[in-house]
């Protein structure tokens, strides 16, 4: 029974699935990836993650630490998905980053600490069929649900070689865990609803290495390169299997043209297609390398007072690791807005972007999002 539910949890219960909590997309493999971006960087779609030492993605970024910082996001997120059998409205609210960081002074050095989300693996699926029994057609309703995912832990330091370079490495700890429920409820009453219920938790250890070079006058260039290693799956405290983590290669660049405005962009290429066998092993769909694209802008409105309500839009594509159907590619395409501000004398800050996300895999499945980012920062 186990077993069967393992091997459910992988997947999605069949094309016609008609209601959804979450997304239906984090239905297979390890979920829907997170991204690891503060929320100023959210109403740019990401395009300055690379440089952003609130962010999860850059351990060289830290190296622009100036004071100690702590900080976090909430993300509220209204979806609406569309399949062959109907639609849902759904809702739901994470907090998806939170980070400390602070310079030591005596050398050019920076320490930071923070939690984000690694893999989203919050969902309810259910489908109406039939089933024989006893030689007799009976109606069934089956429910599948998870919640949880997976969270990436990390430790990172950065230096700051002059005013040219900045470097930086990390040791990600990837951990968490989801609670698998499946149901089976049938029209004729006689039969008793089967309920099946696991717990599935993750263990597993990477690292980063990053640099951000400056290449002349309001140009910068970064570079980064990550290895997740393996995770562990035990389900119910017992070893089920293991599965390969992607690569991580991410190049971006930014350019201040004037102390007003900045723009950038950057892409980053995972190699999910290393999990590919480990989950057809398991009954899964399988995974596919993905690329994300994303550029943006940030226009500062008061020059006396950079920080106060700048303007910043948004692009961003990307793939999806974890196809619904077999030979599926999924992917998202976004458009985001955001602003921000500082005060008590710039040791306090809020962060809010919004963005509109449209994600699909084919004709068949479709879903787009309005999701709210809220981000305080402290600086005591």
């Amino acid at each position: 029974m186990r077993t069967l539910l393992f091997l459910a949890s992988l997947s999605v219960l069949t094309a016609d699935a008609v209601l959804g909590q979450s997304s239906v997309l984090a239905s297979r493999g390890l979920g829907l990836p997170g991204r690891g971006v503060s929320a100023r960087q959210r109403g740019s779609s990401g395009a300055f993650g690379l440089f952003d030492p609130e962010s999860a993605l850059n351990p060289a970024a830290l190296g622009d630490i100036a004071a100690p910082i702590a900080g976090f996001t909430m993300t509220p997120e209204w979806r609406h998905w569309d399949n062959s059998a109907g639609s849902a409205s759904l809702r739901d609210t994470r907090f998806p980053l939170a980070y400390v960081a602070t310079p030591l002074h005596t050398i050019p050095l920076s320490l930071g600490f923070g939690v984000s989300s690694y893999a989203d693996r919050d969902f309810r699926l259910a489908t109406a069929g039939k089933d024989t029994l006893r030689g007799v057609p009976v109606d069934v309703f089956d429910t599948l649900g998870s919640t949880g995912g997976l969270n990436d832990l990390r430790f990172g330091v950065g230096f700051r070689l002059g005013d040219a370079w900045r470097i930086g490495g990390t040791v990600h700890i990837i951990t968490g865990s989801s609670r698998v429920d499946s149901r089976r409820s049938f029209s004729d009453t006689s039969f008793l609803t089967v309920r099946q219920t696991a717990e599935l938790s993750y263990a597993g250890v990477g690292f980063s290495l990053g640099a951000i070079r400056r290449l002349g006058p309001g140009l910068f260039a970064s570079l980064l390169i990550r290895s997740d290693g393996k995770v562990n799956v035990d389900r119910d405290s017992i070893r089920a299997y293991t599965i390969d983590l992607p690569y991580t290669f991410g190049a971006g660049l930014m350019y201040r043209p004037s102390s007003r405005l900045q723009l950038g962009g950057q892409a980053i290429y995972r190699t999910w297609s290393a999990a590919n066998s480990d989950l057809l092993k398991v009954g899964g769909i399988g995974a596919v390398n993905t690329l994300e694209l994303s550029t943006g802008m940030e226009l500062v409105t008061d020059s006396r007072r950079p920080s106060h309500r700048p303007i910043r839009l948004g692009l961003r594509y990307s793939g999806l690791p974890f196809p619904l159907t077999p030979g599926g590619k999924g992917h998202e395409f976004g458009i985001s807005v955001g602003s921000g501000t500082r005060f008590a004398r710039e040791r306090a800050g809020v962060d809010l972007g919004v963005e509109h996300v449209w994600r699909s895999e084919g004709s068949s499945f479709k879903e787009r999002a309005l999701m709210f980012t809220f981000g305080i920062s402290v600086r005591p």
